[in-house]
């Protein structure tokens, strides 16, 4: 999917979440995350000043204007160019949508993608809560893995502690391979600690992925479906609902 030009987009039929109604918090066309994630299909990260994020105004009418058009939506999913929760305005607006939802959709969950790492900002945790769903990335379970896979501003140790703090959440991770070796997060040691930090986090689900678009990273490979058969069907072995988009 291209970068949005726009406050919505879609709706798109998503296999997991329906006919799902897009919500870009971030620039219009300019990626905006604190991840440098070697897969992303946006390519590398040019950060925004503050002042270009769409005021909660622009927003909350984007939206408003969408669900009267189409109250049939089944998710509003707040995603877009990048990591969601670093809008200035993040929790007044999560506030605004579940207003708008429960005035025009009623029947549409509220969906949050996020990378996890602002789990520990005040107005960030306050808002969790108030999505129905809430998908967060864990690509890795050591630190070297996660520094190639995601080149995050916070440790391993801290996303992990602040995944276990927010209760029932669904994990997505995705699985690739290198054709210089640099990263493989599907050799039996990092899938060991992925699987160990998996069992730390105790999810509600795990979604796996891989690449399905150009990454950033030119050298990587998609991760074939029997590799990511197998690693689900040990998520499901310890008690956790697994599946796999490949």
């Amino acid at each position: 999917m291209d970068l949005q030009s726009g406050i919505v987009y879609g709706p798109v039929r998503s296999r997991r979440l329906g006919r799902s109604l897009g919500v870009n918090l971030a620039p219009a066309g300019q990626k905006t995350c604190n991840f440098n994630c070697a897969y992303c299909p946006h390519g590398w990260t040019d950060f925004p000043a503050a002042s270009a994020f769409p005021p909660q105004g622009e927003i909350m009418d984007a939206v408003d204007r969408a669900l009267a058009a189409d109250p049939s939506i089944e998710s509003i999913t707040v995603a877009g160019n990048g990591e969601p929760t670093l809008h200035p305005a993040f929790a007044p607006i999560v506030e605004g949508l579940v207003r708008l939802r429960d005035r025009r959709a009623p029947k549409a969950r509220l969906t949050l993608l996020s990378n996890g790492s602002t789990l520990n900002r005040m107005d960030v945790a306050y808002s969790l809560p108030r999505f129905d769903i809430r998908c967060m990335k864990l690509d890795a379970g050591d630190a070297t893995t996660f520094r190639l896979m995601n080149a995050a501003p916070i440790s391993l140790g801290r996303l992990l502690a602040d995944l276990r703090s927010i209760g029932r959440l669904a994990l997505q991770a995705m699985f690739v391979r290198d054709t210089e070796g640099m990263i493989d997060n599907t050799t039996p040691r990092a899938v060991n600690a992925w699987l160990d930090a998996v069992h730390q986090v105790r999810p509600a689900s795990v979604d796996l992925y891989t690449l399905a678009r150009p990454p950033a990273r030119a050298s990587l490979t998609p991760v074939p479906r029997p590799v990511l058969d197998t690693i689900a069907a040990r998520v499901t072995a310890a008690g956790i609902a697994a599946r796999v988009f490949a």
